[in-house]
């Protein structure tokens, strides 16, 4: 069975074009369907793509999903007028809807119609998990390249990248390295290696104690064809033409909203802390009500970063 995975090299024509139509299509779909969040709703539009209408229990069964968790998501795509219901001899059978169709349509664009026809009936299952996993890891990369094309020179460390892609660091990098390497046909980013002087200061004064640390760190950096995918992004549009989301980059090193919000949030519990040693030092009602306000905007702000 084909990979998504391989996606830069089967592109017909350009790779580097091929790729940025894959993922403004993704990006648009991932509006409707959240693909890191709504994984199960994902598959289950694969499923009765390919498959037709469907009891909730024939849909767990194909997926091997408790069936709570099958009408939770069904229920949700219904919401979204993705799915219809229908009563067919007492069964309540769910099928797409006109809307779903296109946007099951969309994703078969996206992945290419080949597959539907080289998949036999065991591997289906097998099949829908691979293309909803490898739609999701898209998703996930243009976080990382939103990122890294908004930071400081346009490189980021491996950790605030993983951040932004809502990733832990070893899966993100796994993901990263894919567009990393000339032989993917595509290259994204660019694997570099940065001296450290806050290391350097660190390494100095552990030195005398016989400990030697690594004074580098591992950045990304966007190359010139992750630059040409970022400026056709509707993201950028908004980006160049927003004097605020320049002057953000500058304080916090990059315009990614969970950066933003996660470097903010550090800001902010910094000054909590100032204010509350503040506060018990002088013990006024004031300070103790402005210790008290940026306490609780410190907590929106650390629940929102949590939340996107």
């Amino acid at each position: 069975m084909d990979s998504f995975d391989s996606v830069p090299n089967q592109v017909g024509g350009s790779g580097l074009l091929g790729l940025d139509s894959r993922l403004q299509v993704l990006r648009e779909l991932d509006s409707v369907i959240d693909f890191a969040r709504g994984f199960l709703q994902l598959r289950i539009v694969l499923c009765l793509g390919i498959k037709g209408p469907m009891t909730s229990r024939d849909i767990a069964s194909v997926l091997g999903e408790r069936q709570k968790s099958v009408l939770d998501a069904i229920r949700k795509l219904v919401s979204k007028g993705l799915i219809v219901k229908e009563s067919d001899g007492g069964l309540d059978l769910y099928k797409l809807s006109d809307t779903g169709l296109d946007f099951y349509r969309k994703l078969q664009n996206v992945v290419g119609d080949g597959w539907r026809h080289r998949i036999s009936r065991e591997e289906r299952r097998e099949m829908i998990l691979d293309i909803a996993s490898a739609m999701t890891k898209y998703t996930h990369l243009m976080d990382a390249l939103i990122a890294v094309a908004t930071s400081k020179n346009g490189e980021l460390p491996l950790a605030d990248i993983a951040d932004a892609m809502k990733l832990s660091i070893d899966r993100a990098k796994t993901y990263i390295e894919m567009f990393s390497d000339k032989r993917n046909g595509v290259r994204i980013f660019k694997r570099v290696e940065r001296n450290s002087k806050m290391l350097e200061k660190l390494a100095k004064i552990l030195k005398p104690l016989g400990i030697n640390i690594k004074t580098s760190v591992v950045v990304y950096k966007i190359t010139e064809e992750g630059l040409t995918i970022f400026y056709k992004q509707p993201y950028y549009l908004k980006y160049k033409k927003s004097l605020a989301s320049r002057i953000v980059t500058k304080i916090f090193g990059s315009a990614h909203p969970r950066i933003v919000l996660k470097r903010m949030s550090i800001a902010m519990l910094a000054a909590t802390l100032a204010i509350a040693i503040i506060a018990l030092a002088i013990r006024t009602s004031l300070s103790l009500a402005l210790f008290g306000s940026v306490a609780f905007a410190t907590t929106l702000m650390y629940i929102g970063y949590k939340a996107i």
